[in-house]
């Protein structure tokens, strides 16, 4: 089984939470984000429309979506469940064959990732106290999820009044930028990078399918997401609670 060996890697356990998560609403653009473009209104004012129509939606959960990520001519699959409670925090569970191989949440401050493989909890700061920070943090994150939360942020957006919507996150060091399509709302590139440390995380839509590269997870990857099921608005309890004696637990700054 390639996805149970795979996992062992130090680098791969990062890889489902960081990066798939950003995947699953990019590969099926919700109904009602691609309204306004089918009734004429494009670019910014169909955007806000469409912000217009979704405001209600605190909570995201897709189930049953299917992830493949090529790393090292190696190919992987996993099916994943994402949920998304809005400023709150994010959540990620991985199964392969039934068996669940990872469970990860991030909140605003940290990352917890829970290796069912090696009985290992991981945990990390999002944001750091000392040093460079990470290319992104968790409202970046958040935005890559859905459309829907970039809507708080349409004072960082420009219509160019062509093709695309940018918004633009700049933070010190650190170029941030996401890129819609101005007719049919769907992303189309995302840029995540960091002058002083070359780490980056970014993401393009190719012929269908959205893909995402990254360096400070691991050296190089590729990945795709397909399928999944959404529900709005469910409260689930998260739960990364595991038997301290049968777990290790490091955390990583």
């Amino acid at each position: 089984m390639k996805v149970l060996k795979q996992v062992r890697n130090n680098h791969f356990r990062w890889i489902p939470f960081l990066a798939v998560l950003l995947l699953l609403s990019q590969c099926k653009v919700l109904e009602e984000i691609e309204k306004p473009g089918e009734r004429g209104l494009k670019g910014m004012d169909g955007f806000v429309q469409s912000c217009s129509s979704g405001d209600t939606i605190q909570s995201i959960l897709i189930k049953k979506a299917e992830a493949v990520l090529t790393y090292d001519d190696e190919r992987y699959e996993v099916e994943l469940t994402l949920y998304s409670k809005k400023d709150s925090i994010i959540f990620l569970s991985a199964v392969n064959s039934g068996f669940e191989i990872l469970r990860a949440r991030a909140d605003r401050d940290s990352v917890v990732v829970i290796d069912r493989l090696n009985k290992i909890v991981y945990s990390s700061p999002l944001t750091k106290k000392f040093g460079y920070q990470y290319p992104v943090n968790f409202n970046d994150l958040q935005n890559l999820i859905d459309n829907r939360y970039l809507c708080d942020d349409l004072d960082k957006a420009a219509d160019d009044h062509n093709s695309s919507i940018v918004f633009e996150f700049d933070e010190s060091n650190i170029k941030k930028r996401i890129i819609l399509d101005r007719a049919g709302l769907k992303m189309k590139i995302f840029e995540f990078y960091h002058q002083k440390t070359d780490e980056y995380l970014m993401g393009e839509r190719r012929d269908g399918d959205f893909k995402i590269y990254s360096n400070f997870m691991i050296t190089k990857f590729e990945m795709t997401a397909t399928g999944g099921e959404r529900t709005f608005n469910r409260e689930i309890k998260v739960k990364m609670e595991v038997n301290p004696r049968k777990y290790t637990f490091k955390e990583i700054r």
